[in-house]
């Protein structure tokens, strides 16, 4: 796929649109807001506050913005911008937020740690088909996936949802994930570290996927979110049960805007060029041409299982997570 704005651009689009691989848990909120009039079906709160990511993967909550789908159901929503999703956890505790957006690597691990009693409002993205990449540079020896053994890659945050997908994807492809070493690298020292031999494989995810394979002629070595990492679940909005208990409605009414962008998403690509450069640093030509992750119009507790138990057999929880427990029931159709 080809650019339409220099690559160094869209790299530092990048660097900003998987910030969420970055974040971690919080507890409860409670920010006084305006409470529901009669005429909004007796909504608790009609005013929110949610902290996101300049990511592509919160899409779908910018496009209920746009598409004022959040309006229809008597909500106003207003996002909370903040470079790496730590941030936000305090906003959180201190009730300065109703909610925020996040991976769900991270937040099985500070619901597990005791830090956050979480409740899933709403699922958010899922990784697609090459939204994801292992790459190597046109000169590199690497030429199939056995090759990576013994080799450095990069990962945003070690032990996070990069590793965990691509630990599967290894063992089914036959290597041997024990092999592979990891190092974190900061977003805008992927390239730099690659193009100088500190790496000798690049894990990149939209759109610097298409940025390598167009300025560098890149090559994929490996899908990280193939065969058994299909549709990775990697992120969605995240409340804590607390907030929940005094906000169902709410909630209910907030997730199905977010479905309902979701479902307006799946065949029109356009409504998500559109809301792009209004929080990310992804221009509209860009948007055009990279692989989005899939948006959830739905909620699906048993594709979300797979990454606890995932965490589990790797031994990054200390105990069982039932993840439907964690989630509010689906109320869209």
């Amino acid at each position: 796929m080809r650019l339409g704005r220099p690559a160094r651009a869209v790299i530092i689009g990048f660097a900003l649109a998987l910030g969420v691989s970055a974040c971690s848990g919080g507890t409860d909120t409670a920010s006084p807001q305006t409470s529901a009039a009669a005429g909004n079906g007796g909504l608790e709160k009609t005013e929110l506050k949610v902290a996101a990511l300049p990511a592509i993967d919160s899409a779908a909550m910018f496009v209920a913005i746009d598409q004022k789908l959040f309006e229809k159901e008597g909500l106003k929503v207003t996002p909370e911008i903040v470079q790496s999703s730590p941030e936000a956890i305090p906003m959180m505790l201190n009730g300065e937020i109703d909610a925020m957006f996040g991976n769900y690597v991270s937040m099985f691990q500070a619901h597990d740690q005791g830090a956050l009693k979480l409740r899933i409002l709403a699922e958010g993205s899922r990784a697609a088909p090459d939204s994801l990449s292992i790459m190597a540079l046109p000169d590199s020896p690497i030429k199939s996936a056995k090759d990576l053994e013994g080799k450095t890659i990069n990962v945003n945050v070690l032990r996070n949802f990069q590793e965990l997908a691509l630990t599967q994807v290894l063992k089914a492809n036959d290597v041997d994930p024990a092999k592979i070493k990891y190092v974190a690298v900061t977003f805008q020292n992927i390239m730099p570290a690659w193009q100088k031999g500190q790496l000798d494989a690049a894990y990149l995810g939209e759109p610097m996927v298409t940025a390598a394979t167009s300025s560098m002629g890149a090559r994929k070595i490996l899908d990280p979110a193939s065969g058994p990492a299909a549709e990775f679940p990697i992120s969605g909005y995240i409340g804590t049960q607390e907030w929940y208990d005094k906000h169902p409605k709410t909630a209910a009414a907030f997730q199905r805007a977010l479905h309902n962008a979701a479902k307006m998403m799946e065949n029109n690509r356009e409504v998500v060029a559109n809301v792009l450069p209004n929080f990310t640093q992804i221009d509209k030509d860009t948007a055009a041409t990279v692989t989005f992750p899939y948006f959830s119009s739905s909620d699906n507790p048993v594709r979300l299982q797979r990454v606890a138990d995932w965490m589990l057999e790797a031994k990054w929880l200390t105990k069982e997570i039932d993840v439907k427990s964690l989630m509010s029931p689906t109320t869209s159709g």
